[in-house]
């Protein structure tokens, strides 16, 4: 009898572990399916967002191309790429094909892009951000940067490194030729959000320099409807000129803005611009920019100021205060941006840029679409 329960205890012992092995056996293939599935997804969301960077690097610049199998590290896979022109039933077209590797995974992707002017094809490519920095780009307070109610990207560029610290935003894409820093350091993920995003490309990324043509205010003169020569005071309030004949200022010296503007036209100062007090900037035109100011030194802005303008800046930006800006803001140097900042993005005019560069290569702003894509 004790033999027999034995037996039966050694039965059920072995029973038991056959069938644990065979249910380890089970999880372990259908751990290695999950996995190799989510891996997979993973690998085709680095090949859709290299094509989504590829696409913006063509829309800032229709003449890049990377005739060369060219290696890149991205969202922690081995992306191998080309970018050459093509034709297609006699279309032009511009194929870019893309090899990723990620743990394992190998997916080839290729796409096929046709190039088209877009309708503010006369701007300048640095006119087409929020933010444009040619140097670098600091964020301290709370900086908001969103759209003006129009439904774009407020993107930003900067051609050097980018950082912020505090409870800042960004409603579009950050693009820079260094690195991005943030404090706390998640908030490069969470408080980047493009408002339209729809292939899930990665909210901020390095990506090539966008160049700045020389300005030289003295050259601009000639084109000014009023001049003054020295250092000059805008106060009160000061009207401008209208769509149909836009007022051109220009400026010998600093100028000082300290009162509140209205209509269309151009300020151009060829030293220092300083924008102080409560001074309101208003615009008619809610759609595009109707005012530019261009500063031929550094551009300061201090107080509870709302500008409606497109601003340019030779030397570096400061924006210090409760600031709101309904445009955007470039400049040659560095954008610092302390305290309550807003900037509500709203296109540049090229009404506004024609008269400072009019011999922008047109074809450097386009609209890029995939036309085809095969996974």
């Amino acid at each position: 009898m004790g033999r027999a329960v034995i037996i039966i205890l050694l039965t059920s012992i072995l029973t038991f572990g056959i069938v644990s092995i065979q249910i380890n056996r089970s999880s372990s293939e259908s751990g290695s399916s999950i996995s190799k599935y989510y891996r997979d997804l993973y690998t085709r969301n680095i090949a859709n967002s290299m094509i989504e960077i590829l696409r913006l690097k063509l829309n800032a610049d229709s003449s890049f191309r990377v005739k060369n199998l060219t290696k890149e590290k991205l969202l922690g896979g081995d992306v191998f790429y080309k970018l050459v022109d093509t034709v297609i039933n006699t279309t032009p077209l511009v194929k870019a094909f893309i090899n990723v590797n990620y743990e394992g995974i190998t997916r080839s992707t290729e796409a096929y892009f046709i190039i088209e002017k877009s309708s503010n094809s006369n701007l300048p490519p640095f006119f087409n951000y929020a933010l444009f920095s040619g140097e670098e780009m600091h964020f301290n307070g709370g900086v908001n940067i969103t759209n003006a109610n129009n439904g774009l990207n407020a993107n930003v560029h900067v051609n050097g490194n980018f950082s912020m610290n505090g409870n800042n935003k960004i409603e579009g894409f950050l693009t820079y030729t260094g690195m991005a820093w943030s404090n706390p350091p998640q908030a490069l993920l969470t408080r980047i959000k493009p408002i339209s995003n729809p292939t899930n490309l990665p909210v901020h990324f390095k990506t090539q320099e966008i160049k700045i043509p020389e300005f030289e205010p003295e050259k601009i003169k000639s084109k000014a409807t009023e001049i003054y020569y020295g250092d000059k005071t805008f106060s009160g309030n000061i009207t401008l000129g209208t769509l149909q004949n836009p007022k051109i200022i220009y400026v010998s010296g600093n100028l000082t803005i300290s009162g509140n503007l209205s209509g269309y036209g151009i300020i151009i100062s060829k030293g220092k611009t300083t924008i102080n007090g409560n001074v309101t900037i208003t615009s008619p035109n809610s759609d595009v920019s109707s005012i530019g100011i261009y500063s031929g030194d550094e551009l300061v802005v201090n107080g509870n100021v709302t500008l409606n303008a497109q601003i340019f800046a030779n030397d570096e930006v400061r924006f210090n205060g409760n600031c709101k800006v309904y445009g955007n803001v470039v400049a040659r140097e560095e954008i610092v941006m302390n305290g309550n900042v807003t900037v509500y993005y709203k296109p540049a005019n090229e009404v506004l840029t024609k008269p400072i560069w009019p011999n922008t290569n047109l074809e450097s702003i386009v609209q890029v679409k995939t036309m085809y894509l095969y996974e």
